[in-house]
């Protein structure tokens, strides 16, 4: 009998939803792609190996890769992994094939080399590991061209097969002679999520490896399990990420804001909250779209999520063509521009999810959904002709996870006081107020957060260079829980940062730079969360010290409005907001069928 030829197909795509590019990212020193490839050349009995990605433009870096790495690249339909397999094993007139994914950077090539001899000892047509154990083991099968070839045939529409192959042998085990492989103890481990389809999970291995001690891509199966089972911490990296199932829907959601100089970053803070939990808990593709701020951009970057820029063109059209593009089941708009009403309503009616994040326009009436925190504004707007569902209350305050760790009260001597006026600072409130610290006589440490968008930086060194107090400057916080969490109390400007110390269990004096933001502060005083000096330009230098020194001068009175903040703001709302968005959109397509 002739050899059979065995072929690893590596289904790979620059384009994933949740972390694009990822295939060519840097894992542990070297990209994801070349883990795989250089672990699947340890097998024994494979002959070739393919990569089968998709004939999008993104995906043509991977033709350099392939080229370089002597790897055969076979290219074809972006949404049907199916035929794309089928192309490929066409193409290289396999008789076996590997399906391997290309986010899985531990295959094991002697668990491989079993899986593919049993296939062939027992004239199976898919073989996989033992059912019913917790394996290690991760993102490969094997199965026969013949068997490829009957799911061509039988089920060629069906959800399962197109994107997931293998899938449906398991689905159908009644259709297919499947044979399965036992795993021994040393291959035994529940609970690791040894995929990679968020920063969180690249962090994951970048440690995995730096504690095995092992150059990238050598790491042993048997010293990974042991090195989990006596550091289960590890876990903890990423073991909040959403595994999605083959029979998940993909859902890709497209989020509209702006953070810059004027706007503040405050919206894009917010927005980045609910885009992790939704691509890390619900397993969401993120698209953000922006047409203004570096800064709040240069955030978005960093947290690899794609972004799409405004160039000059009408905000309208601009999103026509990017929901044309990209085709989202999910709009998020967390915006104070003039984009109309009339164009909400159509992508509404278009079947896309819209959703609105504290919205005061007209532009609230096309929403499905919209989430405000607990402000007396809400009320006194007019809902008529209003379809969709609001959600209003403390309960969901949108913050980052860092936000929802305990609160206990502080007791620093001399107390530490916070001075943070949000990322960008418009009205340059950080020097006015450091001017009204400076001549207080009180025994205290002074924080100042500087952020990323902050324009008024040569008043802030004139001003430094006289001062008579010490100030410790923080530019650029990236963990602003941890450095809240070190002060006793607070005076900052309203927004979203006044949410993220409450839920830290910090007492803040609020000054407003609108008459809006004041209304809002308002329900931090009526509810003895906070106190508030109002709009700071109608504000006097008296009224903020007496504030301040209310704090400063009672350890009781920081402790007990510190504790009713944090008890009152868990800092759970964007998790309730993305569950709640997503089971809207389940529902959606029920009724749709």
């Amino acid at each position: 009998m002739a050899k059979k030829k065995i072929v690893a197909v590596i289904q790979a795509r620059m384009g994933s939803s949740r972390l694009p590019g990822k295939v060519l990212m840097t894992v542990a020193g070297k990209p994801l792609l070349e883990h795989i490839i250089d672990r699947l050349r340890r097998s024994r009995t494979l002959d070739d190996i393919v990569i089968a990605t998709s004939d999008k433009p993104c995906d043509d870096p991977l033709v350099d890769f392939a080229q370089t790495r002597g790897v055969t690249l076979v290219r074809g339909s972006e949404d049907n992994v199916l035929l794309r397999f089928n192309k490929a094993a066409e193409e290289v007139d396999a008789d076996v094939i590997i399906r391997v994914t290309g986010d899985a950077p531990l295959v094991d090539p002697e668990v491989m080399d079993r899986l593919v001899r049993t296939l062939l000892q027992e004239g199976a047509e898919y073989c996989t590991i033992e059912a019913g154990i917790n394996s290690i083991h991760e993102g490969f099968c094997t199965f026969t061209r013949g068997a490829l070839k009957r799911l061509m045939t039988e089920a060629p529409d069906d959800p399962v097969a197109i994107e997931h192959v293998t899938a449906y042998f398991i689905a159908h085990p009644d259709k297919f002679h499947i044979a399965r492989i036992p795993v021994g103890n040393e291959h035994r481990f529940k609970g690791a999520r040894l995929s990679v389809d968020t920063p969180a999970d690249v962090q994951f291995f970048d440690e995995l490896y730096r504690l095995l001690g092992v150059p990238a891509g050598d790491a042993d199966i048997a010293d990974v399990v042991r090195l989990l089972r006596n550091n289960p911490h590890l876990l903890q990296i990423n073991q909040h990420v959403y595994q999605k199932k083959a029979t998940d829907r993909s859902h890709k959601v497209l989020i509209r804001c702006d953070g810059d100089s004027r706007t503040g970053l405050g919206h894009v803070v917010r927005c980045l909250a609910l885009a992790g939990e939704l691509r890390e808990k619900q397993g969401c593709g993120i698209i953000f779209a922006m047409a203004s701020g570096e800064p709040g951009m240069k955030m978005v970057r960093q947290a690899d999520f794609p972004l799409e820029r405004q160039e000059d063109a009408d905000e309208g059209e601009w999103m026509d063509g990017l929901i044309s593009r990209h085709h989202p089941d999910v709009l998020i708009l967390d915006i104070r521009n003039d984009l109309p009403v009339e164009k909400v309503d159509s992508w509404r009616e278009d079947g896309i999810l819209v959703v609105g994040i504290d919205d005061p326009t007209p532009r609230r009436l096309a929403a499905d959904l919209l989430f405000y925190p607990p402000i007396p504004q809400i009320s006194e707007l007019n809902w008529n002709n209003f379809n969709g569902e609001i959600c209003s209350g403390w309960e969901w305050v949108l913050l980052r996870k860092q936000f929802c760790a305990p609160c206990p009260p502080r007791n620093n001597n001399p107390p530490a006081l916070l001075l943070t006026m949000g990322g960008s600072d418009p009205a340059n409130f950080t020097v006015r107020v450091l001017r009204v610290l400076d001549e207080l006589q009180n025994d205290f440490e002074t924080i100042v957060v500087i952020g990323a968008g902050f324009v008024h930086e040569e008043d802030l060194q004139q001003f430094l260079s006289q001062a008579r107090r010490h100030y410790r400057i923080e530019r650029e916080v990236s963990d602003m829980a941890s450095l809240m969490r070190q002060a006793d109390l607070a005076i900052a400007s309203f927004g979203v940062t006044a949410y993220e110390l409450a839920a830290s269990g910090v007492p803040a004096v609020y000054l407003c730079l609108t008459p809006d933001h004041a209304r809002s502060a308002s329900k931090f005083v009526d509810d003895r969360l906070a106190f508030s000096c109002g709009v700071l330009e109608e504000c006097s230098n008296e009224r903020i010290i007496e504030s301040t020194l209310s704090l400063l001068d009672s350890r009781e009175l920081r402790h007990e409005v510190g504790r009713r903040a944090c008890a009152t703001v868990d800092g759970y709302g964007a998790t309730r907001i993305a569950t709640k968005i997503v089971e809207k959109l389940e529902r959606m397509h029920s009724s749709h069928g």
